[in-house]
């Protein structure tokens, strides 16, 4: 089990993953920010940074997938605070909105580092994570079917892969309209948020 999965990193590490998030949303270039600089962002000498890490690749790249882990975590914990099957959904597309309208979001930070070869081999070191977080998505939608259920939304007698295939498939929809709003000018974002609803109503009934 990884430090980034058990959550034990320390007091500096956390220290020195903020300021590395911290230059990326100033606008500091993650090819060419220098590790003064971040140890300068993050409060500690520079030979603190190499306590803990062997290179400038390594840091950002952790720091990156620290600052992924909250707001996964935290995009669970809003999802989870709604109590029916709809508002689940709604909030599930809302956060999505959020994340990719926010330049500062990790989705996008990743996204405008563009080839990121360098901080690759650091990011597959955690690459157990993606298979937690796969299984971990799946059970809220398993759980968030079971709330359909429950509510007499979902009726349909289909295997378990059908239907979470379903829900994933309507939110590739979304996060592909997201992508492209300026082709869809007749579709606002409630409306393709609705139609992504109606399709999976439709698909589950």
């Amino acid at each position: 089990m990884s430090k980034m999965e058990n959550n034990t990193y320390t007091d500096k590490e956390l220290a020195i993953f903020n300021g590395v998030i911290d230059l990326i949303k100033r606008g500091a270039n993650i090819y060419l920010v220098t590790v003064s600089e971040i140890a300068k962002a993050s409060g500690v000498g520079k030979g603190t940074i190499y306590e803990y890490f062997r290179t400038k690749e390594e840091v950002i790249s952790k720091a990156i997938l620290y600052n992924m882990k909250r707001e996964v975590e935290h995009a669970i914990e809003r999802v989870e605070q709604k109590n029916n099957f709809k508002d689940r959904y709604y909030e599930a597309l809302e956060i999505i909105v959020e994340n990719f309208d926010n330049k500062f979001s990790t989705i996008n930070l990743l996204l405008s580092t563009g080839n990121f070869n360098e901080l690759y081999e650091y990011m597959i070191d955690e690459k157990h994570l993606i298979a937690a977080y796969t299984s971990r998505i799946e059970s809220i939608i398993d759980r968030l079917l079971l709330m359909g259920y429950e509510e007499g939304i979902i009726t349909i007698e289909e295997s378990q892969y059908y239907k979470r295939m379903v829900i994933i498939s309507s939110i590739a929809g979304f996060i592909n309209y997201i992508n492209n709003r300026e082709r869809y000018l007749d579709i606002d974002t409630q409306k393709a948020m609705d139609l992504c609803y109606k399709m999976v109503i439709k698909a589950l009934k």
